[in-house]
């Protein structure tokens, strides 16, 4: 929801201002601007681990340094990463990660507090503000927001933040700037249009403000959910905090939402205590947080790099301070002053800038790493090189001039095609379209265009296993070329992208390559494998209250089942059937004979019942059903067979057996036929 209940002091000022010098609109696709906000102050050193000071370091940090071998060596440099971060490491290698090392500022505090006040504000540490640096900045791009938002140039948020919370950084000197959201497919419209008109006071002007945030959040609400709605992942995100939040925006973006800037954040750095396992320091709450912000910024970038949205999002993290050099003694670290900043995108100018941090070597528990960039640093580069603000603006924005970074690719883009203006041949191409060395298109087709769904496995030394082919561009004429085991080959023509199906095929890897007819540079190969079926697994369940056997299956989609003379086709992995009295013959299998078969016999007994029990002489046995002759045995504990005869039960469905021979004891009668097979303790006087 949008701030509803921020009233500023200054609301009758509101509206006064001239619109100018704005950010391009957001009826178009544009930059955007993620920050990944780590809250608690985040341990830098394990995170990045300058490896040439391991030594002194495992002296200054034993309780949370990890092993010298389980950091991941970054290329061309003496750092090591956390070995939760081996995604953010491949960015690095492939020059879409930049590290600014060593990020804090001139007299740090040390209060969570103040210290995140300063960073959202981007001021001194003596300089108090009520106002955010990204608020100042979209304010100074859009100074009669929100009076006349949304318009037809601007249809979608400025900003969003998610994490549950408004923060001081979207707070601007006359408005907030932001949404905020958990959630955009569960936003609803709680405020019911209206309009009314306030008094020329202090009270009607406020109220004035809150009726306006209400019908903005309306509408703001409608277009944000519609964006979620059709925005897709090709690839999921982790099921948790930060992965979530990371899902919404992947979501909005893909979804057509052109809002500028967004926010997430990870709670949980503030790591006093238990900050690695004390049995194995690779594990602990700085490892699970470190690997919830790589996951989350990997998946992130896979799914715009396949949507082709890759070249329009920049990232950045911070956190309100770094920890100490040394460790304490609960495991853990304590508020310390600078740590790096992590930027992420495929416009980066990838490596890592500045000098590894450098621990004296007569390191004091009272000494403090000095940082080597001020924060400003990073926002105002930011600022400058990636949303294109005027320098001067910059600097009115962050209230001083601050010497630049350089994080962004030095080449101007217009067309946003990934080649710089002066090489492009073709400088207006449509976004997201692929383009060859000389910025020109170049013939293709979507990343989901193919779909390969194996239809059947096979046994060895048989070739029942299909494949079908599925196309989505369904105007283009394909050719398949198929090659596999033995010598196999295959080529199938699609026309019109008809479905097609492979069959006949072995046990063994196959490669597929797809062309189209007309396009001779495109080629498309995939590789696939036909396997050996999984075994046949039955767990079966007799249910007596109901004379039912329950089968539980797996490994097929289609299965066979005999129960005694009946036979049954089943696509469900759960059956029951009904048990006839006497035995039963069950039997499982498939259409592929290796994946094995199931055998079982069941014997549904009918009752017995037996009395008086004590007896004395004469034992009654009522045999219920219909067997006209049982047999009946006697056997004492030991095991040992006393008598056994066959009778006929009476009208009654009654023996009687003549015990008085019998010396007084515990027996055990079993009574044996086509229906019945029960037993029964009897005690003889």
């Amino acid at each position: 929801m949008a701030h509803l209940a921020a009233m500023p002091s200054f609301l009758p000022g509101l509206g006064q201002l001239e619109l100018s010098n704005l950010l391009s609109s957001t009826a178009e696709a544009g930059k955007i601007l993620v920050i990944v906000r780590l809250n608690g102050g985040n341990d830098g050193l394990n995170t990045l681990m300058p490896m040439e000071q391991y030594g002194q370091l495992k002296t200054i940090r034993p309780s949370v340094i990890l092993p010298e071998n389980k950091y991941l060596p970054v290329a061309g440099t003496s750092l090591g990463f956390h070995p939760a971060m081996a995604g953010m490491n491949t960015l690095l290698s492939e020059k879409r990660l930049a590290v600014v090392q060593s990020v804090g500022y001139t007299k740090p505090n040390f209060s969570h507090f103040r210290s995140t006040d300063i960073w959202m504000s981007g001021t001194d540490t003596d300089q108090y503000e009520s106002s955010g640096w990204m608020a100042r900045y979209l304010e100074s791009q859009h100074p009669s927001y929100p009076n006349t938002y949304p318009n037809p140039n601007f249809p979608h948020p400025l900003s969003i933040e998610l994490g549950g919370e408004s923060s001081l950084l979207f707070q601007g000197q006359n408005s907030f700037t932001s949404l905020i959201y958990s959630n955009p497919d569960q936003f609803y419209n709680l405020i019911n249009p209206f309009v009314n008109t306030y008094p020329s006071t202090i009270q009607g002007s406020r109220l004035a403000y809150l009726q306006l945030i209400g019908k903005q959040s309306q509408v703001y609400g409608s277009v944000v959910q519609s964006a979620f709605r059709s925005g897709t992942t090709p690839f999921a995100f982790a099921e948790n905090d930060l992965g979530n939040q990371f899902k919404i925006v992947q979501k909005l973006i893909s979804g057509g939402l052109q809002t500028r800037v967004y926010m997430v954040q990870l709670t949980g750095f503030d790591t006093h205590s238990k900050q690695v396992d004390t049995q194995d320091a690779t594990k602990g709450q700085h490892t699970y947080l470190l690997k919830q912000v790589n996951d989350a910024i990997v998946t992130f970038m896979k799914n715009l790099d396949a949507q082709n949205l890759g070249d329009r999002v920049v990232g950045v993290t911070l956190s309100e301070f770094g920890r100490t050099v040394h460790s304490n003694g609960s495991t853990g670290t304590d508020h310390g002053t600078v740590a790096p900043m992590f930027v992420f995108g495929n416009s980066v100018k990838g490596g890592v800038i500045g000098a590894n941090p450098k621990i004296p070597l007569d390191y004091r528990t009272s000494d403090e790493l000095t940082a080597n960039y001020d924060f400003r640093q990073v926002y105002g580069s930011l600022l400058n090189q990636w949303m294109g603000n005027d320098p001067k603006a910059t600097n009115e924005v962050l209230f001083k001039e601050f010497p630049k970074v350089q994080l962004i690719k030095l080449f101007n883009d217009s067309d946003g095609d990934g080649v710089a203006d002066a090489n492009d041949l073709c400088p207006a191409t449509p976004i997201g379209a692929v383009v060859d060395i000389n910025g020109c298109e170049v013939f293709s087709v979507p990343v989901n265009n193919y779909a390969l769904q194996m239809l059947a496995t096979t046994c060895p030394g048989m070739s029942n296993g299909a494949m079908k082919i599925d196309f989505t561009d369904k105007k283009y004429n394909y050719v398949l070329d198929v090659k596999g085991p033995s010598n196999f080959a295959q080529t199938l023509k699609s026309s019109a992208g008809a479905s097609q199906l492979l069959e006949k095929l072995v046990i063994g890897n196959y490669q597929l390559s797809i062309s189209i007819e007309g396009q001779k540079t495109y080629l498309q190969r995939f590789d696939f494998q036909i396997t050996e079926p999984a075994s046949l697994i039955v767990q079966s369940i007799v249910r007596a209250e109901s004379n039912r056997v329950e089968l539980e299956l797996s490994g097929a989609k289609q299965y066979y089942i005999q129960l005694n003379q009946k036979i049954y086709e089943v696509n469900e992995s759960n059956w029951s059937g009904e048990l006839a009295k006497g035995p039963n013959l069950i039997k499982v299998w498939t259409d592929q004979a290796c994946q094995g078969n199931f055998y079982k016999e069941i014997f549904k007994s009918e009752q017995i019942r037996c009395f008086p029990n004590p007896c004395e002489n004469d034992l009654n046995i009522y045999v219920s059903g219909q067997d006209r002759e049982v047999q009946i045995a006697l056997f004492h504990l030991n095991g040992s067979k006393v008598i056994s005869m066959y009778h006929q039960p009476d009208a009654n469905r009654v023996v009687k057996l003549d015990l008085s021979g019998q010396s007084a004891g515990i027996y055990l009668v079993q009574v044996t036929g086509n229906t019945v097979n029960q037993q029964a303790k009897i005690v003889k006087k």
